[in-house]
Parts: C-alpha cells; structure tokens; sequence
C-alpha cells in the first residue's frame, strides 16, 4: 500500500491494468503488514481479492466479477483459495457455483466512469473453514464507527510495490493489511471537494482513509473487504473497489487528498442485505441438494452392494451346487467303478473257484476196483481205491 503523488488520480480497483480518464487499478495493500494466516482474506482467480463471510459466501467487488467474466446471476467456473494462503502453487481450488451482483451495480469501466453499488457476493461449491464470526455492520454501527475514529482494517492479495506489477508470482503473493478510519458520506464529501476538478461520481459513498504510513490499495486488493474488529467479532463495513489521491504503487499522476492522503470508497454493505438473504437461500438449497443427492447416492450404493452381495451369494451357491453335483457324479462313478470292479473280481472268483471245485472234484471222484483173494472177490468203492491186504487187484 502506498500513498504519494502531486497530480490528481482517480485510481479504480481493477484487477487488470486498463486506464480509463487518467484512471488506474487500485487494488493491493502497499506499505502494509503481513497477514498470511487471516482467516477471512481471500485469493479469487485472476489476481485479485475477496473476504470471507460465511463458510460458502464469499464478498468481493462487482467489476472484479465483469473482470473475470463472471456473469451477474449466472454460473460460472472461476475458484478461490482458502483464507490466508501465501502461496498458493498446489493449494486446493475452491469452485466458484454461483455470482450475485446488485442490479444499481454501475461499472467503474464506463465513461464517463461513475461506479455505483460495485459489490458482489460469490458462493462456493464447499464449505471453506471459517475461524472468526462476521457481522454486516448496520448503519448505526458505521456511524459510531466514523465518529470514534475506529480503526477500520482492510486485507487484500495485492501488489506490495510497483515491482510486482509485471511479477508472474502472484500465486505466492502473500495478503497485506493497511489500517484506516472509516468516513461517513458526509465527511468524504469534504475531500472531493479538494479536487481541482469536479467529481464524477453522482452518488457520496461511504470511505476510508489512509496514508502511506498504514499502507495504500493496489492492483489486485479489488473486493478486499473492510472491517471492525471488535472482540472476537469482524463488523464488515465496506469492499475495497475505488479510490482518490492514492499513489497505487508507484504510479504516476495522483495528489495527496488533504489532510490525511488517500481515500477508498465503497457502498455500505447494509444496502445489500436482500442479495445476501438470496446468496443464503440458494447455499441452503444447494446444500439441500447435495444432502439429497448424497441421501440417493448412500442408496444407491447400498442398492449395488446388496445387488452384488446377492449376485455373489448366487455365485457362490451355484459354484457349490455345481462342485457338490460334480463330487457327486465323481462319488457315483468311483462307486460304479468300485461296484464294477468288485462284480469283476467276484465273477473271477467264482469262475476260479468253480474251476477249482471242478478240479477237486475230478480229483475227488470215487472209482470202484475188483480185488480178489482165492476164491474171494471184493470190490472196493473210494478216490484213490486199494485194496485190502491179501487182495489183489482182479
């Protein structure tokens, strides 16, 4: 953040380089303090910053979304880091689902430029974690803010010094922080006033001013959010878009706005509460969503997982039906062959042992001899027949 100079700027916060009525992007912290680790800054794609308001919503400025193509209402396929990072080379992306941008938005790109409403509210596709509670500031709170001086800080992912214009590192850039005081319309009509020119812009909005001592907006700190911290409790005030008398790191052509230097000024966010009440309606439905596409997917899935239990189950039933069968039909035949086999023996058996029978009988069969003695006869009836002593075969 810086804040120098000796001819009049009006400094846009545009995320890139384009000059408009000697206009130049006023975006990043110069002369600021590190604040890697905050938990609410944000690096949206394309360079450029948002603060984080609830764990899908995200504040950033209208034209940083024209920037980047990001159509008001519509869909869109930008991402956004999570809070604090430094670098981010492999962090996780963050996609971006859904845009909400005021219809009084006025881009800061037209001409004559008068940038009216440049607030925007992005929404993500999953939550990103938030650490710190934030508050829309109402109108009373803004008012007692601007009347007690109360430091108001801004944290943004822009360049340091006019040497990172052109550094292709700004994925390693890490978020600054500036301090300021918070000014009701009323009080920055007094600084356009200065100007040795009349303003163009036709509507006073509220601003913050800073000075080079508390560091200065740049390119890229475009939809960095300003804030109160009070206890544990961030008041948002503001998105950092526009500005007057701010150097815009080392930039030619701005003069100091007395008494303090430079100014931002952005619309106060109570304005926007009805596009915030939409942005929260549509992350409700889309987590509805979600939680009932991921109801029909656990159903799904169980729905598969039984099928394929079942479809196992059947496999496996009919795998042992079919090896039961087949060690049935192997049992049968081996008994077949058993039986077969055993009929066979049998048979020789029996054919063996009727030859043997038929042997021992011829060998058993009885004759009958003759035997005499003298005058006597005698027949003799046996197997192997002899006969008697004294007897001789007639």
């Amino acid at each position: 953040m810086k804040l120098r100079g000796n001819v009049f700027l009006i400094s846009f916060a545009l995320v890139i380089g384009q000059i408009f009525m000697n206009t130049s992007p006023a975006n990043s912290v110069e002369f600021g303090q590190d604040a890697t680790g905050d938990p609410n800054a944000v690096h949206i794609q394309g360079n450029t910053s948002g603060f984080l308001y609830s764990e899908r919503i995200i504040f950033t400025a209208a034209h940083v979304l024209n920037q980047l193509r990001i159509q008001p209402n519509g869909d869109t396929d930008g991402f956004v880091y999570a809070p604090g990072l430094a670098d981010k080379s492999n962090a996780k992306r963050y996609k971006i689902i859904k845009a909400f941008i005021p219809k009084t938005f006025i881009s800061p790109t037209n001409n004559p430029p008068q940038p009216l409403d440049d607030f925007a509210i992005i929404v993500l596709n999953e939550d990103l974690p938030l650490k710190t509670k934030v508050v829309i500031a109402t109108e009373q709170q803004m008012i007692r803010f601007a009347q007690e001086k109360v430091k108001v800080q801004m944290i943004g992912y822009g360049l340091q010094s006019g040497s990172q214009r052109n550094d292709p590192q700004e994925i390693k850039r890490a978020p600054y922080k500036l301090e300021s005081y918070l000014y009701s319309p009323e009080m920055m009509q007094s600084f356009y006033t200065v100007s040795s020119k009349p303003p163009l812009w036709s509507k006073i909005e509220w601003g913050a001013i800073h000075t080079q001592a508390t560091g200065s907006i740049c390119n890229a700190d475009s939809g960095s959010g300003f804030f109160v911290q009070e206890n544990d409790i961030r008041y948002y005030v503001g998105t950092a878009g526009n500005g007057l008398g701010i150097s815009n790191c080392q930039a030619d052509g701005s003069v100091r706005m007395d008494p303090a230097g430079g100014m931002s000024w952005f619309p106060a966010p109570f304005k926007f509460l009805d596009l915030l009440k939409a942005a929260e309606t549509f992350v409700v439905e889309e987590k509805q969503k979600e939680l009932k596409k991921a109801e029909e997917e656990r159903i799904a899935a169980e729905l598969k997982a039984a099928r394929e239990l079942k479809a196992k189950q059947e496999a496996e039933a009919a795998s042992e039906l079919k090896a039961k069968q087949e060690a049935e039909a192997k049992a049968a035949a081996e008994l077949k062959a058993k039986q077969e086999a055993e009929a066979k023996a049998a048979a020789e058996l029996k054919a063996k042992q009727e030859a043997e029978a038929k042997v021992k009988a011829a060998a058993l069969k009885k004759t009958t001899i003759t035997c005499i003695k003298s005058k006597l006869m005698k027949k003799v009836t046996a197997v192997n027949p002899v006969c008697p002593k004294g007897y001789k075969k007639k």
